[in-house]
């Protein structure tokens, strides 16, 4: 295998000749010698190959973006560093837990599916920030007081335009009013 990570269909192409309960049993005997890291049930990697975020997701559970907390802390927009990463995908909810941390993949409609970087996998802030309101508005109050307690920051480095367009796709009206109640906190709020 070229890749550092790969699923069991993946070795069954390698390992063609090879019967499928032949393949398992090997792959069962490499993990318990400690050749490969079984990362959930017919994923695997090889523990001492470098396996960039992008492909551990692509591995994971794909079509996925990063997003959420994980996107807004990493862009300086939420000072709280989450405890595992967050995603966005267009199958269903699912988390896993894996040698390389937790992973939680949203479920959103495929029409949503899009503001991201296909090479790094990672939201755009903006479609972050929108992404956050639509799996989190009913925690949010579209509120001065609310956004100064959620400890938003940095929020001039968001491109307001971009965010207005993107907002107006979503089908939840409090995305767009939560994304209005923002923009107007940080152009009252310079500092923020």
């Amino acid at each position: 295998m070229k890749k550092a990570a790969f699923t069991f269909r993946e070795a069954q192409l390698v390992a063609q000749p090879r019967s499928p309960a032949g393949l398992r049993l090997s792959l069962h005997r490499w993990v318990k010698s400690g050749d490969l890291l079984r990362i959930r049930r017919e994923v695997y990697a090889f523990p001492h190959r470098s396996c960039p975020l992008p492909e551990r997701i692509k591995t994971l559970y794909s079509p996925a973006y990063i997003s959420l907390e994980s996107v807004l802390n990493q862009h300086g927009l939420l000072p709280d560093v989450p405890f595992e990463t967050t995603l966005v995908t267009p199958r269903p909810t699912r988390s896993f837990q894996t040698p390389w941390g937790r992973f939680h993949f949203h479920h959103i409609q495929p029409g949503l599916f899009f503001g991201y970087d296909s090479a790094t996998l990672l939201a755009e802030p903006e479609k972050a920030v929108l992404d956050y309101f639509y799996f989190r508005g009913d925690r949010l109050r579209a509120a001065e007081a609310f956004w100064q307690e959620a400890r938003f920051q940095n929020l001039g480095t968001l491109q307001w335009k971009k965010g207005d367009s993107l907002a107006r796709r979503y089908p939840r009206a409090r995305v767009a009013r939560l994304w209005k109640s923002l923009k107007h906190y940080a152009k009252t709020h310079r500092s923020a």
